[in-house]
């Protein structure tokens, strides 16, 4: 079949119909995409930022759920901190976990250096999940001979695809 090429700008006043249409690759942005398109979840990625924390008591060693994967995803951040900071040489120990095995380089210690009610931004090993994984927090602590930190929280950031 013949191309027609229209080397200029072309305005279509009424409706212009096509049986296929080739969009370029950068020509759906955000910005063309109606306020009130309505676009199906089943169509979107959707982020969730879980939240985990212990009471404003000292830390106790724990394992927890945190989120439970429906659909193939992207781990975009793990972070964790404290109410009140570790004194002397107690430790709290933060992993998290996909299926058992962690997701972080290392693991987040929090100890005296840190500081109250900032939290402290883990480094990734791992960056996606699948459908159907679970990724827990792993606390454990050391007393020492100081005082433990109170109110650990965990945040784990993802990306995930609906579920199938």
């Amino acid at each position: 079949m013949a191309q027609a090429i229209i080397p200029t700008d072309l305005v279509v006043g009424g409706t212009l119909s096509a049986t296929t249409t080739t969009l370029s690759a950068s020509s759906v942005t955000d910005a063309k995409v109606a306020s009130a398109a309505d676009i199906a979840a089943t169509k979107l990625r959707h982020q969730h930022r879980e939240m985990w924390q212990q009471p404003n008591t000292a830390a106790t060693a724990e394992t927890r759920v945190i989120h439970l994967a429906y659909g193939d995803g992207d781990i975009i951040a793990v972070s964790a901190g404290s109410i009140a900071a570790a004194i002397g040489d107690s430790t709290v120990t933060i992993d998290v976990k996909k299926n058992g095995t962690t997701i972080l380089t290392t693991p987040i210690v929090l100890d005296n250096a840190n500081t109250a009610y900032v939290a402290e931004a883990a480094s990734l090993a791992t960056l996606t999940f699948t459908a159907g994984q679970v990724i827990t927090a792993h606390i454990t602590i050391s007393a020492g001979t100081g005082t433990l930190p109170t109110g650990v929280f965990v945040a784990l950031t993802v990306n995930e695809k609906p579920a199938p």
